[in-house]
């Protein structure tokens, strides 16, 4: 019954039933919890879901808040579209849409930011089109952090502070912008909290790239994204670390190959396609 409902083999669960009765947290039975069982936050809305509450008598803005909305990322981020794009899938002149974002920026619903990179020197080498970034406050915020009230929640937040510190400084720089500083801190802090994956795992997958932060980055979320599991995932043992034996490798999620390290999880890219697909570096 166990294993059905959990998608998993039956010697796999009872290898980790065991796991759990000798830790002290299952009963004998090997079917009570013997620790309080607190229920996981609720994911995160949708932008577009969000979006469709926020009363607004401005049948224009309405449009630029929705056309935002439906483009943004995970992190409530609209980036890498120009500004004639965006407007032109709110059926407006670009500088009509450049008014109504700013209506939206006064009323605190969205935040423009400029998009821009610097050179191996340190100087400003370019910049992309800018950033839109939703301000959902109450809705988004508490559910995307699992509320600052609830315990560890910023227990988490810190873990993945002195992760990144550790592995990857370049991507908690002072050239990287705030939000997005923030945003892939609540990313890595929520792959430990509610996706369960061991410090060491992740370690492992951001390292598995060789990055040089002096040869220049153009853009350090989208890089560290790329070496990160997919968002929502939640980390399984494979059998072999369970029983401390290696097994077969995990295959890449792109190119199908095995991956050299033994222990990194499945669904996950390689070195090779990481480098390939991420246009970052």
């Amino acid at each position: 019954m166990i294993a059905s409902a959990l998608g998993l083999a039956p010697r796999t669960t009872r290898v980790h039933l065991s796991i759990l009765v000798e830790a002290g947290h299952v009963d004998m039975d090997r079917r009570t919890p013997l620790h309080p069982v607190v229920s996981a936050p609720q994911p995160p809305t949708t932008p577009g879901r969000w979006a469709a509450t926020v009363t607004l008598t401005c049948d224009a803005c309405r449009r630029v808040l929705t056309v935002v909305a439906e483009l943004a990322g995970a992190d409530w981020t609209t980036r890498g579209i120009t500004r004639a794009e965006l407007a032109r899938h709110a059926r407006m002149s670009p500088k009509t849409w450049t008014a109504h974002v700013n209506h939206l920026a006064a009323a605190e619903i969205l935040r423009k930011e400029p998009d821009s990179y610097r050179s191996d020197g340190g100087q400003w080498a370019g910049s992309r089109p800018d950033r839109y970034v939703l301000l959902s406050n109450s809705t988004f915020d508490a559910l995307l952090t699992a509320g600052e009230q609830l315990p560890g929640a910023r227990w988490f937040e810190d873990a993945a502070h002195e992760l990144l510190t550790e592995v990857a400084p370049w991507a908690v720089g002072s050239r990287v912008l705030p939000s997005d500083r923030q945003a892939l801190l609540r990313r890595v802090a929520g792959h430990m909290e509610h996706g369960r994956y061991p410090r060491d795992v992740l370690r492992r997958m951001i390292t598995r790239r060789n990055i040089r932060p002096h040869h220049g980055i153009t853009d350090a979320y989208a890089l560290l994204i790329s070496l990160l599991p997919p968002p929502m995932s939640t980390y399984t043992p494979s059998m072999g670390e369970v029983i401390g034996v290696v097994g077969r490798h995990a295959l890449c999620l792109t190119c199908e190959r095995p991956h050299e390290d033994a222990q990194m999880p499945e669904g996950v890219m390689c070195h090779s396609c990481a480098r390939e697909l991420s246009p970052a570096f």
